[in-house]
């Protein structure tokens, strides 16, 4: 054996080129999954925010029309205000109403004027929507 000779190290070149690829390859990867994540985050937020707007404007309308009777109460003119059902019954007046937030919800109130003082008794966001089931999958039966 000369001197001059050397022996292999057992990493070459193109081993060292096959895992440069892999690593790039890895981070492209991810770096293209962290960008849908981030999209589909930013839906997620947008939507969001969007519904709750939409429910405090139409709890903003709602507080309106509150304020409206409770207006009509301190003038003592019983006056009838747009949208709003009232109905006397043994324990006082009850003022009920609702307001629309999309067309799958809305905001449902009922107040009760007694002894002078118009209290809440019913305040919430109420789903309208017609539930009908999803019909369209076909389980097996055990049969061909």
């Amino acid at each position: 054996m000369e001197q001059n000779e050397r022996k292999s190290s057992g990493i070459n070149i193109g081993s060292a080129s096959i895992i440069m690829v892999f690593a790039v390859l890895c981070l492209t990867v991810f770096a293209v999954l962290t960008f849908i994540t981030a999209n589909n985050e930013y839906k997620l937020a947008d939507k969001s925010a969007t519904a709750i707007k939409t429910y405090y404007e139409a709890d903003t309308r709602a507080v309106i029309t509150e304020g409206k009777i409770r207006e009509s109460i301190a003038k003592g003119n019983n006056a009838e205000i747009e949208g709003v059902t009232v109905k006397t019954e043994a324990d006082g007046r009850h003022y009920t109403y609702a307001q629309t937030m999309d067309e799958n919800q809305e905001i449902q109130v009922e107040l009760l004027y007694t002894d002078g003082e118009l209290k809440t008794l019913k305040w919430e966001l109420v789903n309208v929507a017609e539930w009908s089931p999803d019909a369209g999958i076909k389980l097996w039966d055990g049969e061909n």
